[in-house]
């Protein structure tokens, strides 16, 4: 996720940050951050150089822009951003609501409200993200989101997809062709016949990845530093 975050107290951005950060990586999401100090560093950022941002963490009472007067301007753009309101001031409350925010959020309380905003915006993200692929499968095409496969193995020939509610299809694709079909950095290769998707993994033992279900999958001992260094990666934090 890419996130701005704009506030003119230096330490209330910071400890903004802290807080979205462990939440973050409790999610396994991988952030990058960009803090301002103030609004017309960020309406020049979005609007004017067009830079990517997924979540904008906006304080409303800001010296010459008040964040109320760039979230007007972001909104007149129709820019697809998450705007979450942070202020120390509840009375903006009624103010803030004519802009569409995801959230608002006091700074007295942004140790418990924050990581409930982060984790609802992650699940938007998600969504909104989401794609479906088609399968063509023995009893015909079958549409399934890619965020629904936990996996897929080859066996005899066959290419099963494991989904996670629980069912499996039959795929008529080899596994190389899926993996290129899917094309996310997310869906990693633990041995020839086997891609997993890292949504789904809780941790790592020894030569086993056990997934959040508990169920647990074999890593090829030749690819095993490699795999792992890939979950690392994708996650940004230590097993």
């Amino acid at each position: 996720m890419n996130i701005v975050i704009c506030d003119d107290q230096e330490s209330d951005a910071l400890a903004a940050k802290e807080v979205i950060k462990r939440t973050a990586q409790e999610l396994h999401i991988k952030t990058e951050f960009d803090i301002y100090s103030n609004a017309a560093e960020v309406e020049r950022k979005l609007l004017v150089k067009k830079e990517p941002a997924d979540i904008l963490i906006l304080d409303i009472d800001m010296p010459e822009i008040s964040g109320l007067e760039l979230a007007e301007k972001l909104r007149t753009e129709n820019l697809n951003l998450i705007i979450i309101f942070l202020s120390a001031h509840e009375e903006f409350v009624f103010k803030a609501i004519e802009f569409q925010p995801f959230r608002y959020i006091r700074k007295i309380r942004l140790e418990t409200e924050m990581p409930i905003a982060i984790q609802a915006a992650v699940n938007v993200l998600e969504i909104s993200s989401d794609k479906q692929i088609i399968l063509y499968t023995e009893d015909g095409e079958k549409a399934v989101m890619i965020s629904e496969i936990m996996y897929f193995e080859a066996e005899k020939h066959k290419t099963y997809i494991y989904l996670k509610n629980g069912d499996c299809i039959h795929a008529r694709r080899s596994i190389a062709e899926l993996h290129q079909l899917i094309n996310k950095e997310s869906f990693i290769m633990i041995h020839r016949s086997c891609v997993v998707n890292t949504d789904y993994v809780k941790n790592m033992q020894n030569c086993l990845l056990i997934l959040k279900n508990d169920e647990q999958l074999l890593v090829s001992r030749r690819k095993f530093s490699e795999v792992k260094q890939q979950i690392l990666n994708i996650w940004g934090e230590l097993l």
